[in-house]
This record gives structure tokens, C-alpha cells and sequence, in this order.
């Protein structure tokens, strides 16, 4: 069952309310907590995410390790490793050539 979020409009107090969803929009069962109203507009309300890793448990959310492996990058290697992925290519550096076509095409507006 979804949680929503809602607002009562007596005591503008804002709660939320596990509830079916209603496509009327009225949601008749929840009343306000504060007042007992059953006055209210459904409010905005964002969504949870549940990961499969729990804390702890993998290199990125680590408390030992997960600090270092997010933001002490081994800057050099990943440079090394750019420049030999760039000397292996058969593409070199720039894998597009460079198209002017605006300035010095000859069938420049034709439509082909």
C-alpha cells in the first residue's frame, strides 16, 4: 500500500497516511491526526530508495574504505591509461574528422 502525504485544511497540519489509492482523489478513510478532520489536499510527496548493499558491506559505502575509493582518485593511472587507450586506437586522439560545411561547403543550402 502506498504512503501519501497530506495536508489538513483546518489545522494545516501535514501528515502522512499509508492508503489505497483513490482515483477520486479523496481518500474518505484518512482524517487528520491533530484535529480528527477529514478535511484535507493531498500534498507532493517523493519516493524511497532501497538498495540491495546495506551499508558497510560493498567499497563504496564502506566506512573503512569507501571515502578513498570515491574521492582519492589515482589521478596519474587514469591518465596513463587514457593516453595508451589513445595509442592503441586506430582512430588517434580526435576519432571525428573536423566537418566545416557552413563556411566553405559548395552545395551549401541545397537540399539533397
Amino acid at each position: 500500500m502506498p504512503k501519501y502525504d497530506f495536508e489538513c485544511k483546518k489545522c494545516k497540519c501535514t501528515y502522512e497516511e499509508l492508503a489505497p489509492f483513490d482515483k477520486t482523489g479523496k481518500y474518505p478513510d484518512v482524517t487528520c491526526p491533530e484535529c480528527g478532520s477529514k478535511s484535507k489536499e493531498k500534498v507532493m510527496s517523493s519516493c524511497a530508495y532501497t538498495f540491495a548493499n546495506p551499508v558497510g558491506t560493498d567499497k563504496w559505502t564502506s566506512e573503512s574504505q569507501g571515502h578513498d575509493y570515491r574521492f582519492k582518485h589515482n589521478l596519474p593511472k587514469v591518465i596513463k591509461e587514457r593516453r595508451d587507450a589513445e595509442i592503441a586506437s586506430k582512430m588517434g586522439k580526435q576519432p571525428y574528422k573536423h566537418i566545416d560545411d557552413l563556411n566553405k561547403d559548395n552545395s551549401w543550402g541545397e537540399v539533397k
